[in-house]
């Protein structure tokens, strides 16, 4: 059998398989519709003497009425369970608008806390800035304050709310926090060129001992008259070390009757320290000299036996008490 029958075969199956069903389903059609067409007499017969009522329904109808209430019960089960749905659904969205309102009421109060934090900070960074001397106009240029609040609601157009309060607060505190940045960073060079200007001020003690005779006038006990010190007189004991009080060049040396031995260093930003009074000189002219460095010894003088260290500073030719600087300023 080659294909083509084999086709025509199954073909011709179907078909017969197809008319076979078609039948039995008119078939069944029928017996049903037959059954349907068949009628029921319902009889409701009073107690009094009233007449007897009879109702004949047919069985398809009664099949009908049957498939409504069954349609109807259908759809109110769906319907009930919509709606049991929605409340659920609206229950859980009021449970999550609950949950929302409590975190942003958590959130508010964190954000307050923070905006405390950063007004604190901002105003500390400002007076540190403007005690070492810098800009008050740049610190001025921070936000903060109720008015500047309603400015800001007044310029966006909008009546002031929690929300615009509360993006008011962070709109601040970003723009007060990139202004403590800068000051900070203003803060570190300010302190960096303070602590320049302090490594190189005279600053330390140039020996061990005590103030002898002060700056200024005092009663001489050699010559017994009212004379002016132009520095400080520290006794101490023969021999003691003298140091630089800060660093600088060694720009002369010498020896006089008047001041035996001494020491003249340069220093930066125009300061000039001079040692006198001494046994003996331990650096040469034209030497760089370090904070601390020993450059020479407590000795005395022929008109004066005492042995003690003077101690000048000055500010280009003006002389200043050096017993301000003594373990005033430090680094």
């Amino acid at each position: 059998m080659n294909f083509k029958n084999r086709l025509n075969l199954i073909f011709y199956r179907l078909r017969y398989k197809f008319q076979e069903w078609k039948l039995r389903l008119s078939q069944r059609y029928e017996d049903l519709d037959k059954k349907g067409r068949e009628r029921l007499t319902i009889m409701v017969i009073p107690h009094t003497d009233r007449r007897t009522i009879n109702f004949i329904i047919s069985y398809k109808a009664i099949s009908i009425f049957i498939g409504i209430v069954v349609i109807l019960l259908v759809i109110s089960a769906v319907n009930v369970l919509s709606h049991s749905g929605s409340v659920h659904q609206l229950t859980e969205l009021n449970l999550t608008n609950k949950d929302f309102i409590r975190q942003s009421s958590k959130m508010k109060e964190e954000v307050g806390s923070l905006h405390e934090t950063i007004q604190y900070y901002y105003e500390k960074i400002s007076s540190l800035y403007i005690k070492l001397g810098g800009d008050p106009a740049r610190v001025s240029k921070g936000m903060g304050g109720a008015a500047n609040l309603n400015q800001f609601a007044s310029l966006q157009g909008t009546p002031q709310t929690d929300i615009t309060d509360e993006s008011f607060r962070i709109k601040e505190d970003i723009h007060n926090l990139k202004l403590s940045s800068e000051l900070s960073d203003e803060i570190i060079k300010l302190i960096k060129k303070r602590k320049s200007i302090i490594r190189n001020t005279p600053s330390i003690w140039p020996t061990k001992g005590y103030v002898l005779f002060p700056f200024g006038k005092y009663l001489s006990p050699i010559t017994g008259k009212e004379e002016l010190n132009k520095g400080l007189d520290i006794g101490s004991f023969p021999g003691a070390e003298v140091v630089a009080t800060a660093p600088g060049l060694v720009f002369d040396t010498g020896f006089s009757p008047a001041t035996g031995y001494y020491i003249k260093l340069a220093h930066k930003f125009g300061w000039k320290t001079i040692y006198s009074n001494l046994d003996r000189v331990k650096v040469k002219k034209g030497e760089r000299i370090s904070k601390s460095d020993v450059i020479g010894y407590v000795g005395k003088t022929p008109e004066n036996p005492i042995y003690h260290l003077h101690y000048e500073v000055h500010v280009g030719t003006q002389p200043l008490n050096p017993f301000s600087f003594l373990n005033q300023i430090q680094e």
